[in-house]
């Protein structure tokens, strides 16, 4: 016969929900171990459980007439020792051992009561307190194009950009320019200006590269070009220009540049402070 042994943990809960939990297991447990052992077989034959009284009892030097007298349990404890020899392992208890109740702090707010004079009404905006600020971009490519078009022929790219007083102004220059040529309003491109025949060329015709030409990068005013250009064969090419403090002093040096051919932009002083840009 093979003896099982069921162990029962208890664990102190401080829950309602837990101990009632714990209960319903606790009997769970104990219907399920009745049934085990009615379902018990030894052999053919079923578990009686007063047969397995009477032989306890006869183990342990008893009488079946008196079962408390002179009934040696040591015996029964050697016959379960080297079952139980084992020593128990340390199980997994999740969770603390005790649990401090919190108790919620009520805490009640105050209303807030805002004082009517120390309140501030926001500030009303009238047509006149709003300063109009104009697109500087539009402006500054409207002036070099009515610079290029008060020049009688091209003129280098490098004299019309370059303001030898400003770095920083020479790049907006370049950017400004940037719009007419994409717009189609002006054209970059290179050109011999030593050449004896230069100003005598078609716009389509090729113009031939002789020996130690001085080739300049011009600019000058187009026609904006139409759909039905493009769809002639005509395409915009695009460049990116890369341009540092050590060539733009370099640029002045070798074109002698002495003044801007774009005016210097100053900046403006800023408007009255109770007024906003619109």
């Amino acid at each position: 016969m093979m003896l099982k042994i069921y162990s029962l943990v208890f664990c102190i809960v401080f829950g309602t929900h837990e101990a009632t939990l714990d209960a319903k297991l606790l009997v769970m447990s104990a219907d399920l171990g009745m049934q085990k052992a009615k379902h018990l077989r030894m052999g053919q034959g079923g578990f009686d459980e007063t047969e397995y009284i009477s032989r306890l009892v006869t183990k342990m030097g008893g009488h079946d007439a008196d079962y408390e007298q002179g009934m040696d349990w040591s015996k029964i404890g050697g016959m379960a020792q080297k079952w139980t020899r084992k020593v128990p392992t340390m199980d997994f208890m999740l969770g603390p051992m005790s649990v401090e109740h919190k108790s919620r702090a009520i805490t009640q707010r105050q209303r807030i009561v805002r004082d009517p004079n120390a309140m501030r009404k926001p500030q009303e905006l009238k047509e006149e307190d709003i300063a109009r600020q104009e697109n500087e971009t539009t402006k500054n490519v409207m002036q070099i194009s009515d610079i290029l078009e008060g020049l009688s022929d091209k003129v280098n790219l490098f004299k019309l950009v370059i303001n030898p007083e400003s770095f920083g102004q020479t790049v907006e220059n370049i950017f400004y320019l940037s719009f007419l040529v994409r717009d189609g309003k002006a054209s970059i491109f290179e050109e011999d200006v030593d050449d004896p025949n230069r100003g005598q060329y078609d716009d389509d015709d090729e113009r031939p590269m002789r020996e130690g030409a001085n080739i300049q990068p011009m600019v000058e005013l187009t026609e904006v070009p139409t759909a039905e250009d493009y769809q002639d064969g005509l395409l915009k090419k695009q460049v990116v220009m890369d341009i540092d403090m050590a060539t733009w002093r370099k640029l002045i040096e070798v074109y002698d540049i002495q003044e801007t051919m774009i005016p210097t932009r100053h900046t403006k002083q800023n408007v009255n402070k109770n007024e906003w840009y619109g």
